[in-house]
């Protein structure tokens, strides 16, 4: 039985140059939180009557953990939602709750106290005085609740542009990989295992983007609409304004709304935090509207001290606010009296207005509430839902962090063992080289020993 000692040699020369370089490979990567450990496939070379003919380099490949990979992905995409949710709800929480200074609450409480003592003295100018000022701040505190708010929905949408834009590079730059991926794998050029860590991070930043999500060809979609299909990379832009902006992709023949209730990442939480924005918005601005319309119903049907009614104390543009205070109103035709008599100390109508805050149904939307309970009630749901977005981020943040150790201890790159595999593959070379050796004196001494 023949055995080719110089090619098994130069085979375990090849073999071990291989191991040697994707070791430096990693070591130079170490840092590198996007990279995985690459290691080299060897295969033994069948020879003839069953013996080994060395050693066969198959490629390099890197260390994969895809289900991690995709755990984590999902959290970093909940933890961007949350991230970016919070945002945003965060600053119509203080404006809507501030720490200190005036609230819509106090604001509607003071004003019905303001009727209280008007009905107690109705005749009073100083008391008649404290009504409209009360009732000034009510609505002026309304206003700019509402400005606010709606200020910081458009801030935040406005931010949704430059992310959209982030999604359309992120997934050319995919498509572009998944062609040379192809490419690489069918020539065994041993690119392929940096080029899946590239797409794998993208793939990262797509899920913290958008919430995108990717099967192993690297085809990715958001909300279920294709984002990349193989080399193509489809685009993404907004529509509409306001309330009414949402996101659609471009294809071939023509466009598909992506449903951005189901969207995660950075862009699904802006778009959710300024749906919370707008929605508490809506909500206080139709209570508002919905207690000045009760306050007007009872103004008008009582008299001032000039006689006149129909006095309506705010001014409801549209019907469903901001609310403004009425100019025409004056401390002689707020309307305190039942009636037109003129009867000293008739403060009846008064009473029947400070009344109103103990009336349960003005909003539809809460027919067992008081307008100030009503009003508590928004503020608290408004406030529940931030701090479940607090709650979330700072658990799915946790979450995260563990996934990514656990997957570092099976992808990442562990300097002593490289070290060590470094002096390993290093004695194999020299073997190898010293066989080599070995074979090519072995044969110039027969060559002198026949030609003697």
């Amino acid at each position: 039985m023949s055995v080719n000692l110089s090619s098994i040699s130069l085979s375990g020369i090849q073999a071990a140059e291989a191991q040697i370089a994707a070791v430096q490979s990693n070591i130079a990567n170490a840092s590198n939180p996007n990279y995985s450990v690459e290691s080299v496939n060897l295969a033994a070379l069948p020879g003839p009557n069953g013996a080994g003919s060395g050693v066969e380099v198959l490629g390099t490949v890197s260390a994969q953990a895809p289900l991690l990979t995709q755990q984590i992905n999902q959290n970093q995409s909940s933890l961007s939602f949350n991230t970016a949710f919070t945002q945003v709800a965060q600053v119509a929480q203080n404006t809507i709750s501030p720490s200190s200074g005036q609230t819509l609450s106090t604001a509607l409480e003071d004003l019905f106290n303001t009727f209280t003592n008007l009905s107690a003295t109705p005749e009073d100018p100083t008391v008649r005085g404290s009504v409209i000022s009360a009732a000034g701040t009510f609505a002026q505190t309304a206003q700019q609740i509402s400005s606010q708010l709606n200020a910081t929905s458009a801030s935040e949408l406005a931010g949704l542009n430059p992310l959209v834009d982030q999604v359309n590079q992120a997934s050319a730059q995919l498509a572009q990989l998944n062609g040379e991926i192809t490419a690489a794998q069918s020539a065994n050029t041993g690119d392929a295992p940096a080029l899946l860590d590239q797409r794998d991070a993208l793939v990262n930043q797509l899920s913290g983007l958008i919430g995108a999500t990717a099967d192993a060809n690297g085809n990715v979609s958001a909300g279920g609409i294709p984002l990349v299909s193989g080399t193509t990379a489809l685009s993404l832009s907004t529509t509409g304004s306001g309330s009414a902006t949402g996101l659609q992709v471009s294809l071939a023949n023509g466009s598909i709304q992506v449903p951005i209730g189901e969207l995660g990442g950075t862009i699904g939480g802006v778009l959710a935090g300024a749906a919370s924005v707008n929605n508490i918005r809506s909500q206080l601005d139709s209570a508002v509207a919905s207690v000045a319309t009760a306050i007007n119903t009872q103004q008008e049907a009582g008299y001032g001290l000039d006689g006149s009614t129909g006095n309506a104390l705010f001014l409801i543009p549209g019907g469903d606010g901001p609310i403004a205070l009425n100019p025409a109103i004056t401390t002689q035709n707020l309307a305190a009296a039942s009636s037109a008599a003129g009867v000293p100390g008739d403060g009846s109508n008064a009473t029947a207005l400070a009344a109103i805050s103990n009336q349960v149904g003005i909003d539809a939307g809460f027919p067992g509430s008081t307008p100030t309970q009503t009003i508590s009630a928004m503020l608290s749901g408004f406030g529940t839902s931030l701090q479940s977005a607090l709650n979330d981020q700072t658990n799915t943040s946790a979450t995260l962090q563990s996934l990514q150790q656990l997957k570092g201890s099976i992808t990442g790159v562990s300097l002593n063992d490289q070290l060590t595999q470094l002096v390993q593959y290093s004695n194999a070379l020299q073997a190898a080289g010293r066989a080599l050796q070995a074979t090519n004196d072995m044969t110039t001494f027969l060559i002198q020993v026949v030609g003697q």
